[in-house]
């Protein structure tokens, strides 16, 4: 009977070492799952994470067959702000007005919108337009805090990089 008990012991703590650990990244349903310490989205299987650019909270992707010195990129990153979810507009208004302001003497063009995501989050847009360069802004909405997915176009048609960033946004769920 103990030699039993022993083997099953063995066996079970055998078993348990060699189960498949949850990584940052894990393929799911042909997309790239990205898991980060407030949330989690997936990006389309043609992005890679750009590790030489990411740090432990700001993650850059690139379109993998994109060979220009500099690539259209979109990165992903988590700030604080003193206005919880409810009070959305007032977030969007002292986002509108920060950009305003550093644009205001490049001669650079401002459009914003509103609207949800698939999971029901409050996402505000705003795309500025300059001479050579158009970014693209979208903060996800949470409580006191938002997401930043932050496209930057440099070259060529935009649609990948706006696709990009749209499943970005559309997928992404907080951590609880």
């Amino acid at each position: 009977m103990k030699k039993i008990f022993i083997i099953l012991v063995f066996c079970l703590l055998l078993t348990g070492c060699t189960l498949p650990r949850r990584t940052q990244r894990i393929n799911y349903r042909n997309d790239n799952y990205i898991e980060t310490s407030y949330g989690s989205f997936t990006i389309p299987s043609t992005w890679i994470k750009r590790e030489d650019h990411s740090t432990s909270s700001k993650y850059f992707f690139a379109n993998r067959s994109d060979k220009n010195d500099i690539p259209n990129n979109i990165s992903v990153e988590m700030g604080t702000n003193h206005y919880s979810k409810d009070d959305h507009m007032n977030f969007k208004t002292a986002i509108q007005t920060q950009i305003a302001a550093q644009i205001s003497r490049s001669g650079a063009t401002m459009t914003g919108s509103g609207s949800t995501t698939k999971n029901g989050y409050i996402v505000y847009t705003f795309r500025v337009n300059m001479s050579g360069q158009t970014t693209v802004q979208h903060y996800i909405v949470g409580d006191y805090k938002y997401v930043l997915v932050h496209e930057t176009i440099w070259n060529g048609d935009a649609t990948d990089t706006d696709n990009a960033a749209k499943e970005i946004v559309n997928s992404f769920r907080w951590k609880e």
